[in-house]
């Protein structure tokens, strides 16, 4: 698999022994590589949502600073991008432990498992954490579930990249997160789900 997502991204299948020196690059002509090891997990990229948060992520301000939560990692491709974009740690929570370890070894095939910290379980290990960045691409009526959580886990001036979200569950999931005072950057509609886009103004 070879797949180009936005201008920053190739998402690429580490299957054979000699893919090993090619996964050492930092780039595969002027993108940055994301190599995906064999594995159960959900997060190929090809998946609209998956597309999405990409596209969404290769914008934001990434710093050497930057915390970020990836929430609902799947085979950790986001959380593998965003510290390939020089976060400086991403924590990435699933509550699958194939997922966990499937994060694991694709961030170590990348080169950033000092970077991604995979973890079994959802917002309740991070509790006490903020994060500057959260990504959670997961379905809207699991996001709607979470939705004071997610906010009190983001810093003043944080971001909020979520995906899954269906059609159905935009309007709802969008209206409680604005009435927690966060303001709506992107309400981007993809083919058949949506992906959302808020700042922590507080």
């Amino acid at each position: 698999m070879s797949l180009k997502i936005g201008k920053r991204f190739i998402v690429l299948s580490f299957r054979e022994p000699g893919d090993a020196e090619a996964a050492g690059r930092k780039y595969v002509g002027n993108r940055i590589p994301i190599w995906l090891g064999p594995g159960q997990a959900f997060g190929s990229g090809e998946h609209e949502t998956t597309t999405s948060c990409l596209e969404e992520l290769e914008n934001l301000p990434i710093e050497a600073t930057t915390k970020i939560l990836d929430l609902g990692s799947g085979t950790g491709i986001l959380a593998i991008a965003a510290a390939k974009m020089g976060a400086r740690t991403v924590t990435a929570l699933d509550t699958s432990a194939d997922a966990v370890e499937s994060t694991r070894s694709n961030a170590k095939l990348n080169g950033v498992e000092t970077a991604v910290f995979p973890a079994q379980g959802g917002l309740e290990r991070v509790k006490d954490e903020r994060f500057d960045i959260i990504l959670a691409n997961l379905y809207g009526e699991v996001l709607l579930g979470l939705v004071p959580d997610l906010t009190k886990c983001l810093q003043p001036g944080g971001l909020l990249v979520l995906s899954g979200i269906h059609y159905d569950f935009n309007y709802e999931l969008r209206t409680a997160f604005l009435r927690l005072g966060l303001k709506l950057l992107k309400d981007r509609f993809l083919e058949n789900y949506t992906t959302l886009v808020f700042k922590n103004v507080g």
